[in-house]
């Protein structure tokens, strides 16, 4: 197994003990390491130390013997009997045997001659003394009166030294002395020490020495404080057997790894309690947070720690803390997500079943939000979902709850309702915070609301189900115009459904290009002529046929699929003026709605100009018609986007004019070139006298403006002459067509030409 492995297994607590018995034992290695690299040069510094004593020591000690006998020989060549004895033939034997017999004691002494000035000897007590002309030492000392000291062939030591007589050379005093005996009388006694001398290479002389052991050793030469030994050229050598050398160090080393086993022993137990100590509040933090993921309430500070672990325990449970509140609440408002408003409804349900009190649920849709998005930017949509939060926050009680579930959409659970009346009076104050433009910061944005409401338990017993039917309900008081509120009734489940469906199958109609367009001819009203056409979107579905646009058109307006919608009509609808043109026919005009969102798509102008340079249409045929509602939403951002979508040459128009109560001042700001009277006025003129008055101040207004003006809805003859009588002349209306396909536009354009 690895190192890498080992700590790798395990829990905190054993890598800890098994981090710190490692960093222990490194420790311990490394000072073992340098304690016996340090008592090694010790016991080496010591040793070298003793061999360097001791041969020191020797070499005086031979140093000090050698003066003495070099001094006790020079005392007998210049003893007066000496020198009788050389001249005095008779009485050598009664003179000398007794002086030499003297100097002998005690001096490791082999033999004693004397010899003439010739070198002839005179009195010996040894043989194979050398002659005179063999001996250069002899001849030296004789002719320059001075001693020579040497270590000849046998390895003793040889002392001559000359007998002079009023300073002339009268013979030499030769002694052989046992230089063996002499060293051995004054080297180390120390068993384990051995003493070696020698003569260059040559051993003159051993102790304790053996050729097969193997020894440390140091070698000490003679220097001038040692003038005798330095003139015999040998050198001391002393040293001892390598396992004796080692012998302190080995020692050392084992009781350095004594102590270290010990240590270890020790270091292991306290790195345990070191561990048990350290891991403790970390192991109590990891149970915590284990306790804590599987959702149990359990908080991990304090721990007692009182170090850096116990802020990490309090960060993390302010991690989870935050983690909590933001799982449940939204963070764009801070009102509670969709997951603690079901909480909250789970909670209030338990509460009705046990006190047996209703409550309801709202759910709110912001109309046209997507407007907003699209126009001012997501940054000011946000601004404005956040204060819209706010508003409807200070509208309930403490003890009811307002969530956003996303978008643009809230709800609202009002607990404990004594009937209906209070749910109404908590919708009509929320409705009532957007009779006024919502404002922050330099905006003004005039907005409502959709309200769906389902009370517990007629409309659902189950959190679920209650949302569900809610927001049924809401979409109900959409289809209904918006800005009102629905309360839930069992089909409109049913509704929701048909909802749903219908988006995905507009989603297939738009790739699969479903889509068609239908016209309705506008005519000169006093020449019974074509003067233009309005493209109108329809819907052929491959099963259930043709559907008519209210049932798609709201809800494709809602999801931003119309811009898609409008563009696969505008190319169409473009093509197939092109082609009536290029036939010679006269189409007049072509109007074409546009719906906010389309115009504030910031390619939208591209698209316009690719495809009028597509289809070669000239800018001057197109009529583009915008609500007046749509118009109204944000007036000054209209006005903007109108006035660049005029620079391209285009007509504009504001279609279904006087139901969107538009300010005169801002009917005269936008770049308008037609107004389309709203069939609702046109269809019960000329009985409804409130109608006539209304239809005859927009006719009277738009020439003022010098605006063009078109009747939409002219269905009878009654209708027609009142329209032309007041100076409308343009108009359409079922009196003339109804919306008919392109084929059967195409045959009537013919036989208006043919005509």
């Amino acid at each position: 197994m690895t190192l890498k492995g080992l700590f790798g297994q395990g829990n905190i607590k054993q890598k800890v003990i098994y981090l710190v018995t490692g960093q222990l034992l490194f420790s311990l290695l490394c000072v073992l390491a340098v304690a016996t690299f340090l008592v090694e040069n010790q016991v080496d510094r010591q040793t070298e130390k003793l061999f360097i004593n001791t041969a020191t020591e020797l070499n005086r000690s031979l140093e000090k013997r050698l003066e003495y006998l070099v001094e006790n020989t020079d005392l007998l060549a210049t003893n007066e009997l000496m020198v009788n004895a050389l001249t005095d033939s008779d009485g050598r034997e009664t003179y000398l045997k007794p002086l030499v017999t003297n100097f002998i004691k005690g001096k490791n002494v082999l033999y004693v001659n004397i010899v003439d000035f010739d070198g002839r000897p005179i009195y010996q007590t040894g043989e194979d003394i050398p002659e005179y002309n063999q001996s250069s030492q002899l001849r030296s000392a004789l002719a320059l009166q001075h001693s020579a000291l040497f270590v000849d062939g046998t390895n003793n030591l040889i002392l001559i030294t000359p007998i002079e007589y009023y300073n002339t050379t009268q013979g030499a005093i030769i002694v052989s002395f046992d230089l063996s005996k002499i060293i051995q009388r004054n080297i180390s006694q120390d068993p384990e020490v051995y003493t070696k001398v020698q003569k260059g290479k040559e051993v003159i002389f051993a102790h304790n020495f053996l050729p097969q052991e193997r020894y440390i050793s140091y070698t000490h030469g003679a220097d001038s404080t040692l003038p005798l030994i330095q003139t015999l050229q040998v050198s001391l050598e002393v040293g001892m057997p390598e396992h004796h050398y080692y012998a302190p160090t080995r020692e050392a080393v084992f009781i350095l790894l004594l102590i270290g086993l010990s240590l270890v022993i020790i270091s292991l137990f306290m790195s345990r309690l070191t561990a048990i100590k350290i891991t403790k509040p970390i192991l109590e933090l990891s149970s915590r947070v284990k306790q804590a993921h599987e959702g149990k309430d359990v908080l991990c500070s304090p721990l007692g720690s009182g170090d850096e672990l116990e802020g990490l325990a309090k960060a993390f449970d302010e991690r989870t803390l935050m983690l909590e509140y933001q799982a449940e609440h939204d963070s764009l408002t801070e009102l509670p997500n969709r997951l603690l408003f079901l909480d909250r409804l789970e909670q209030a349900i338990k509460l009705a079943q046990r006190h047996k009190k209703p409550f309801a649920v709202l759910f709110i849709d912001l109309d046209r939000f997507k407007e907003v998005n699209d126009s001012y930017g997501h940054s000011v949509g946000d601004k404005l979902i956040q204060v819209v939060a706010d508003l409807i926050e200070s509208t309930i009680r403490h003890s009811d709850s307002v969530a956003r579930m996303g978008g643009d959409e809230f709800t609202v659970l009002i607990n404990e309702i004594e009937d209906e009346e209070h749910v109404l009076w908590v919708i009509r104050k929320i409705m009532d915070l957007f009779k006024s433009p919502v404002c922050f910061d330099e905006y003004q944005l005039f907005l409502t609301c959709s309200i769906g409401a389902a009370i517990y338990p007629s409309d659902g017993d189950c959190s679920e189900s209650l949302l569900k039917n809610a927001d049924a309900a809401m979409y109900q008081a959409k289809s209904d115009g918006r800005n009102t509120y629905h309360f839930y009734q069992a089909e409109l489940t049913e509704t929701l459904l048909e909802r749903v469906r219908i988006e995905q199958q507009m989603r297939q109609a738009i790739e699969e290009e479903q889509f068609i367009v239908f016209y309705q001819p506008q005519y000169n009203l006093e020449k019974n002529k074509i003067i233009g056409m309005e493209a109108l979107i329809r819907w052929q579905h491959p099963e259930d046929g043709l559907i008519p646009p209210l049932r798609f058109i709201p809800l494709a307006e809602e999801t931003g699929l119309i811009i898609d919608i409008d563009r696969l009509m505008m190319a169409q609808a473009m093509n197939e003026f092109a082609n009536w043109k290029s036939e010679g026919l006269s189409p007049g005009k072509l109007s074409m709605n546009l719906s906010m969102l389309q115009l504030l798509k910031k390619d939208f102008i591209d698209f316009v100009t690719t495809n009028t340079a597509t289809y070669g249409i000239e800018s001057n045929e197109i009529i583009f018609e915008v609500t007046e509602t749509q118009a109204m939403l944000d007036p000054e951002q209209t006005i903007g986007a109108l006035k660049q979508l005029k620079q391209l040459g285009v007509g504009i128009a504001i279609d279904d004019f006087g139901t969107g109560f538009s300010s005169l001042s801002y009917l005269k700001k936008f770049p308008v070139d037609k107004i389309k009277i709203d069939q609702s006025f046109i269809s019960d003129i000329p009985t409804d006298t409130d109608d006539i008055a209304l239809t005859l101040a927009i006719i009277a207004l738009s020439q003022n403006l010098n605006i063009s003006v078109i009747a939409e809805g002219v269905e009878t003859i009654a209708q027609l002459n009142f329209l032309i009588q007041n100076r409308c002349i343009e108009g359409q209306g079922y009196y003339f067509s109804k919306p008919i396909p392109a084929a059967e536009m195409k045959s009537l354009l013919q036989n208006t030409a043919a005509a």
